[in-house]
């Protein structure tokens, strides 16, 4: 076994696994070796001990895990330079392909998004209709979808390059989920207007917010303003210390140096407060309004090329 350990690995328990699954491959005890390599390769990743498992699924009939794998062993062995195992295990798999079997999921149409599953595997739409390799033996189908009745089967696919279809059906009306779901969005729709009946200010909490956010705008705002006319006066302090050619002398060159951090510190301190005030606006302006019984505020922002501000209107 011959592998890197990584942050994270257990590189003696995957070693320790590793030698025992080989004492059981040469005692001819495939099927319990096969799942030692796997925990061993999950715990400490290595090329060597990839190549015995896809050996050890040959051996137990798991002919596309082996094909996988094997392949997956050649393009690791490519990328490290071993030509010799890339070719051997590109070989293993070629002679595979015609052992392949196969399932074919096929979805009928559906108004409704069915979910798919096999084992525990999700079948994503790009595979419904076409022939996937599989191990031969039994595997479990299912379909979900909301409203709907699960629909199940398992299905058995014969080794030696078999092909086995499953067709799922449309999905029947599951009764009690729809009641279920809609008592559950009547009991919600119930829950917004009481708390709507209770609340005679709604989004009293998204107005506050509206107006921290903004106010921490105009701070920003303000900022940029002072760092802005600091590096006015820095810039203007150094003409004196700086020729027609803008050749400056070491007091030139550190007033300059400062009125150039301070011209970036004006710029972001702008960018940053802008975007605060509006978006402390546009929280003011959305909040849910009080109901026309009683009394409430009305926000409009206004922005224009030069200006932004809040137009408020409102009765007690």
């Amino acid at each position: 076994m011959a592998s890197t350990a990584y942050a994270g690995s257990d590189a003696p328990a995957a070693q320790a696994l590793f030698n025992e699954a080989k004492k059981l491959m040469a005692e001819g005890r495939w099927a319990e070796a096969c799942p030692k390599l796997e925990e061993s390769q999950k715990l400490d990743p290595g090329i060597g001990t990839q190549f015995n498992l896809a050996n050890c699924y040959e051996r137990t009939g798991r002919t596309a895990s082996a094909w996988a794998v094997f392949l997956n062993v050649a393009g690791e062995a490519k990328a490290a330079g071993q030509s010799a195992r890339e070719k051997v295990a590109r070989d293993r798999a070629v002679a595979l392909e015609p052992k392949l079997s196969k399932l074919i999921i096929s979805v009928r149409a559906s108004d409704v998004p069915v979910k798919i599953t096999r084992d525990t595997l999700e079948v994503g739409r790009g595979q419904w209709g076409t022939p996937i390799p599989i191990d031969a033996g039994e595997h479990r189908v299912v379909a979900t979808a909301p409203g709907k009745k699960t629909w199940e089967k398992v299905v058995r696919v014969a080794p030696d390059g078999a092909t086995a279809t499953v067709e799922i059906p449309p999905l029947q009306d599951d009764p009690a989920a729809l009641a279920a779901a809609a008592a559950a969005a009547s009991e919600n729709k119930d829950k917004n207007e009481r708390e709507a009946a209770e609340d005679p200010h709604p989004g009293r909490t998204q107005r506050t917010i509206g107006i921290v956010v903004g106010a921490a705008g105009l701070i920003g705002i303000g900022a940029g303003t002072y760092f802005g006319l600091t590096s006015r006066s820095k810039r203007d302090d150094s003409s004196p210390h700086c020729n027609a050619d803008n050749r400056c002398d070491d007091d030139g060159l550190a007033l300059r140096d400062d009125a150039l951090k301070n011209g970036t510190y004006s710029t972001l301190a702008f960018a940053m407060g802008g975007a605060a005030l509006v978006g402390g606006i546009i929280l003011f302006a959305t909040a849910p309004k009080a109901r026309a019984s009683q009394a409430g505020w009305h926000a409009t922002p206004m922005v224009g090329q030069r200006t932004m501000g809040l137009h408020l209107q409102g009765r007690w």
